[in-house]
């Protein structure tokens, strides 16, 4: 299938002016990156099926990647070394080697690979802050009631649904909303719906940038035809939509941190970080820019995965899919 639309690629296009000198480029191209990867490496690499110059390993990834890594993990072990296109790829299908990746050796594996639509959405990754300044068990518990109640209301939208007859529910939408609630909760107290529903708009455009295809990611020497694809568009308006929700989020902080002291209203996380910076932090730059990168991240990491396991976990749940099989 692939080999027919470029086929007809190469039909509408060869009579372009143009054509010849960028296949004459795209030669040279493969010529030298075909040299650089042929090199013996001095570093002792896991196992790595065979790859093809430029495009390394794509051709052997189909519309299920999981599949096709496990696939390949059945030859060539649970850890192995692919290359997706140019950026070389280490892939785990392990438990024991994830565990020993993430838990006992996290500090080695901690400066992973960085997207550039992460570098530009996160603000150059320059967010640092300890995490026992805001998350410490007794504020966490101090919402305990709020969470609570917010899964009531989704398994009551979820009996709503099932009482209309047999109406399909998306579990993973009705889980990422409650996430997003609770997340703003935390993050912004008094105004934890209204942000809630701008950032849950906000979250899925993120969400689809940062797993979108770009060029620069896995052939940076022709990253400028994100231009062309409008992924730099896409990403330059989702930018400019998270800066006017953290600006705005910022302006009403500091615009009625006075009132609300006088209430005694319990600080958030964004009242702790702009105190701190207020206050002054030796040796540490806690810039605005700096708030809103800590902000982002702590909206959004692990979104994803979170209702991955929480929709896996009721998969996983037996008695209720026999229930369901038998409904």
């Amino acid at each position: 299938m692939a080999i027919k639309v470029l086929l007809k690629y190469t039909e509408d296009v060869h009579s372009s002016p143009s054509f010849n000198f960028f296949a004459l480029l795209l030669l040279l191209c493969s010529f030298f990156m075909f040299i650089k990867f042929t090199k013996s490496s001095k570093y002792k690499l896991p196992p790595s099926p065979p790859k093809l110059p430029i495009i390394g390993n794509l051709h052997q990834l189909g519309s299920l990647p999981h599949r096709s890594f496990g696939a390949l993990s059945d030859k060539y072990g649970p850890l192995l070394l692919v290359h997706m296109g140019q950026p070389p790829v280490l892939v785990v299908l392990s438990h024991e080697i994830v565990r020993e990746i993430i838990r006992t050796h996290d500090t080695i594996f901690a400066n992973r690979h960085k997207t550039g639509a992460a570098d530009v959405l996160f603000y150059g990754g320059n967010e640092l802050v300890s995490p026992h300044m805001m998350s410490t068990g007794g504020k966490l518990q101090l919402f305990h009631l709020n969470r609570k109640r917010e899964v009531k209301i989704m398994v009551a939208k979820i009996r709503q649904s099932c009482d209309g007859g047999h109406v399909p529910v998306n579990l993973g939408e009705m889980l990422h909303s409650i996430l997003i609630i609770i997340l703003c909760e935390f993050a912004f107290v008094w105004r934890r719906r209204t942000y809630g529903k701008q950032f849950g708009r906000l979250s899925q455009s993120i969400s689809k940038l940062l797993l979108a295809f770009s060029f620069r990611e896995f052939f940076p020497f022709i990253g400028w035809m994100d231009k062309f694809t409008g992924f730099d568009a896409r990403l330059g308006e989702t930018w400019k939509e998270v800066v006017a929700f953290l600006d705005q989020v910022i302006k009403e902080h500091e615009d009625s941190i006075t009132s609300r002291s006088e209430k005694s209203e319990v600080k958030d996380c964004v009242d702790v970080l702009l105190n701190l910076r207020n206050k002054g932090m030796a040796g540490i730059d806690l810039s605005l820019d700096v708030i809103k990168g800590i902000i982002l991240d702590l909206l959004t990491g692990g979104n994803d995965t979170t209702v991955a396991t929480m929709e896996w976990g009721q998969i996983s749940n037996h008695n209720v899919l026999s229930r369901l099989n038998n409904a």
